[in-house]
C-alpha cells in the first residue's frame, strides 16, 4: 500500500510503499529513511513494557555489585546512587534520575497503557512522551557500566549480583520498546494524517504546504504562522529563528567545554591522600595501565565527539547561512549523524557516577565527582538541544554557488 509523505529533512514530496523493506523507502533527494518496516503488535509491546517495568524496580532495590581490596568490601545498588549523590551533587543526581529512571518509566508506562489498556493519549501526554523518548539513555548508562567495570577490575576485585543482570535485561527490553513504539505512533492516535493533494517530486513549500516539526503533521497553509491541527503548535514554513537560538546554545557549549576538560572530573582518595584527574589525565592513566579499549572509548566519547559536534554544528550553520553548500546531501547526512551521536558523550558522566557510588572504602580508597563533570554534562545536553533547534530543511533551501 503506497502513500504520499513529505520528507522531514528536505521537504520533498515522495511516494512510499509500506510493503517495501525499511531500506527501500529512501528519500531520493536527501537519503533519509521514510518509513519503518514490520510494526510490532501492540499486545507484544504492552507485554514487553510490563516486563521492563518489573525488571527496572527489581534492579533498583537489589544489590548491584561489590568491590573488595585488602579484605575490605564495599557494595552498591542503584538506589545507593541516589543516597550518595544526594548529599553534595544534587544537579548530577537529578540528571541521572531523569535520563535513567523518569524518562524510561514514562515511556514504558505510556506503552503499557496505550497498547495494553487502549488508553487514548492527549496532546500534552504525546509531547511528554516524545521528549522522554528522546531522553532515554539507559543504553548509554549500560555502556558506562561496562567501561567502569574495566576500570574497576584493574584496581580491585569485583563481584556481581542480581541487580547487575536485571539492569541489562531491562535495558534490552526498553530499547526494544523505544524502537517499536515511536512518538509518531502516538501522534497518529491523537489525529490521523488527513489526505493532502500534493505533486510528487516537488517540495511542500512551493505547494504552500507546511509540515509541523513537532508532530510531523502537514497541511495547506493559510497564513505566515499557522496552528498545527494535531498538536496545536505554531508552525512556520521554516524555523528562521533557529540560527540565533542554535548559535547562542553553541557558544554556551564552547564556554563550558574548556573547564570540563581542564578541571578534575573526579577525585581519588587513596590512604588519606586526595588527587584530582581531568579527562585527559584519565585517558593517559588508562593507557598506561594497558586498558587501551577504555582509554580510546573515553577519548572518543569525552574529547572528540563533543568537539566534533561543536565544529559540525558551527560548519552547518555557516554554510547554510552563507549559501556555501555544494553537496547538500553530505551536509544533511552530517547533521543527522550529529543528532545520532549526541547522547553518547554522556558515557563519561555515567562512569564517574558509578565509580563514585561503588568505590567507597573509607580510609583506603574512595572516589568523588569533580566540578568539571557538571560542566561536561551541560556541554553534552546543550549541544543536543542546539542541534535540535536547527531546521534541516534550510540546508536544501540554500542556493548552490
Amino acid at each position: 500500500m503506497s502513500k504520499t509523505v513529505v520528507c522531514g529533512s528536505c521537504d520533498l514530496v515522495v511516494n512510499v510503499d509500506s510493503r517495501k523493506g525499511k531500506f527501500e523507502n529512501i528519500c531520493p533527494r536527501c537519503g533519509r529513511r521514510l518509513n519503518e518496516r514490520n510494526p510490532a503488535d501492540r499486545t507484544n509491546i504492552a507485554i514487553i513494557a510490563f516486563s521492563a517495568i518489573q525488571f527496572l524496580f527489581i534492579s533498583i532495590f537489589v544489590p548491584f555489585m561489590s568491590i573488595s581490596a585488602m579484605g575490605i568490601n564495599s557494595g552498591m545498588s542503584l538506589y545507593s546512587i541516589i543516597y550518595i549523590l544526594g548529599h553534595k551533587w544534587g544537579l548530577l543526581l537529578y540528571s541521572f534520575l531523569f535520563f535513567t529512571f523518569f524518562s524510561p518509566v514514562i515511556v514504558l508506562v505510556s506503552s503499557l497503557l496505550i497498547c495494553g489498556f487502549k488508553f487514548k493519549p492527549g496532546i500534552l501526554w504525546s509531547k511528554i512522551y516524545q521528549f522522554c523518548h528522546s531522553m532515554c539513555m539507559v543504553d548509554v548508562f549500560v555502556l558506562g557500566i561496562c567501561v567502569s567495570l574495566i576500570k574497576l577490575t584493574s584496581l580491585v576485585d569485583v563481584d556481581f549480583y542480581l541487580g547487575f543482570y536485571t539492569t541489562f535485561v531491562f535495558s534490552v527490553l526498553l530499547l526494544w520498546c523505544c524502537i517499536k513504539f515511536k512518538p509518531s505512533m502516538l501522534w497518529n492516535l491523537v489525529k490521523e494524517q488527513e489526505e493532502v493533494k500534493l505533486k510528487l517530486g516537488k517540495t511542500a513549500i512551493i505547494q504552500n504546504v507546511k509540515k509541523c516539526t513537532e508532530c510531523g503533521y502537514y497541511f495547506h497553509s493559510e497564513s505566515e504562522i499557522d496552528i498545527c491541527p494535531r498538536c496545536h503548535s505554531k508552525v512556520e514554513f521554516r524555523k528562521n529563528s533557529c540560527f540565533s537560538k542554535c548559535l547562542a546554545l553553541l557558544l554556551a557549549a564552547v564556554i563550558l567545554y574548556l573547564p570540563s576538560n581542564l578541571y578534575p572530573v573526579m577525585y581519588t582518595e587513596f590512604l588519606g591522600s586526595t588527587t584530582g584527574s581531568n579527562i585527559i589525565e584519565g585517558v593517559i592513566a588508562m593507557w598506561e595501565m594497558k586498558s587501551y579499549f577504555v582509554s580510546l572509548v573515553i577519548l572518543l566519547a569525552s574529547i572528540f565527539i563533543p568537539a566534533f559536534k561543536i565544529f559540525s554544528i558551527a560548519f552547518i550553520l555557516y554554510v547554510t547561512r552563507y549559501s556555501k553548500i555544494r553537496i547538500k546531501k553530505r551536509v544533511s547526512r552530517l547533521f543527522r549523524f550529529v543528532m545520532f551521536i549526541g547522547r553518547w558523550s554522556l558515557i563519561d558522566v555515567y562512569v564517574v557516577i558509578i565509580m563514585s557510588s561503588v568505590v567507597r572504602i573509607t580510609g583506603f580508597l574512595s572516589i568523588y565527582p569533580g566540578f568539571a563533570i557538571i560542566c561536561f554534562c551541560a556541554v553534552v545536553l546543550i549541544t543536543v538541544f542546539s542541534a535540535d533547534e536547527f531546521d534541516e530543511r534550510l540546508i536544501w533551501d540554500s542556493e548552490i554557488i
